[in-house]
């Protein structure tokens, strides 16, 4: 005679880690029965229904409804079998693309906030800055030069949902490109050229006027502690050292929060990273 290896259903709850009221629910609903019923009710689990059970908890993991997995319970064969599998694992894959873009953000932005601990605000470094890819936005400067807000805002709004939607951020903040022509020229500093994000890919969708390559070579960067709205004071100490240095901006200066409202509700405690590529000049009149 066959030995047969059976649990009642508090034993098979604690094997495979539910409690009573799943396998009755379970058993109820048509979904995983078990193996039998003794003349006393007692209800009865086989020690083969153990891996099928993982499974049925493992595909719910996954997101299944129990309205499907009691369909194909009803009318598994091997080729339903098969054809689940390799349906999960598709969905897997894409969950597992998801969580490395996560991971990738969460871990960029702990180094910027890392980075933030040790600026000094107020003072001008010299630095070798490596090429970045950036996605950026319509140029935005005639709607600055006309005060548009509402604009800009729609504008702003427009890029991040365009950003995120297509999933290129990837934990840098927001930041814009202000031309030298305004930011050397006092009074216009917040006369900003593009909105922009870097990124680590170029889409493939993206035409080459959407997207932006930040020069490698030498640059001066300074940190301003406030709102990113007054960063007057930063860029009026970058044209000083500029003059006595005999220095000239060549390109676009890039502006990048560190620290914004994601980190604190005060304004006051914001810190923006302004990088200015720069070349040996004739010195600044």
């Amino acid at each position: 005679m066959a030995r047969r290896m059976t649990f009642h259903t508090g034993e098979f709850a604690r094997m495979t880690g539910v409690n009573k009221r799943t396998l009755h629910y379970y058993d109820a609903e048509g979904i995983f029965k078990p193996d039998s019923v003794e003349p006393n009710g007692y209800r009865s689990y086989s020690y083969r229904q153990i891996y099928p059970f993982y499974m049925i908890r493992m595909f719910r993991q996954m997101g299944l409804e129990l309205s499907e997995i009691k369909e194909y319970m009803a009318g598994r064969t091997p080729e339903k079998f098969l054809q689940l599998v390799t349906e999960q694992e598709k969905w897997l894959d894409q969950e597992l693309q998801k969580l490395r873009h996560m991971k990738q953000i969460v871990r960029n932005k702990r180094r910027v906030l890392l980075a933030a601990r040790d600026v000094h605000c107020g003072q001008v470094e010299e630095m070798e800055m490596g090429g970045e890819t950036m996605l950026v936005s319509v140029n935005i400067r005639a709607l600055c030069l006309k005060d548009d807000w509402a604009g800009l805002e729609r504008l702003m709004a427009t890029h991040m949902r365009e950003m995120m939607d297509i999933g290129l951020g990837v934990g840098d903040t927001f930041g814009t490109m202000i031309a030298p022509e305004d930011f050397m020229k006092p009074g216009t500093e917040q006369i900003l050229s593009y909105y922009c994000t870097k990124m680590e890919r170029p889409p493939r969708k993206y035409s080459s006027n959407q997207l932006h390559q930040r020069p490698c070579g030498r640059y001066l960067v300074t940190y301003f502690a406030g709102d990113y709205m007054e960063t007057a004071s930063s860029y009026e100490l970058l044209r000083g050292y500029m003059q006595d240095h005999d220095l000239e901006p060549a390109g676009y200066a890039y502006e990048e929060s560190l620290i914004e409202e994601m980190g604190t509700p005060d304004p006051d405690e914001f810190i923006t990273r302004i990088a200015v590529p720069v070349r040996t000049g004739a010195g600044i009149p």
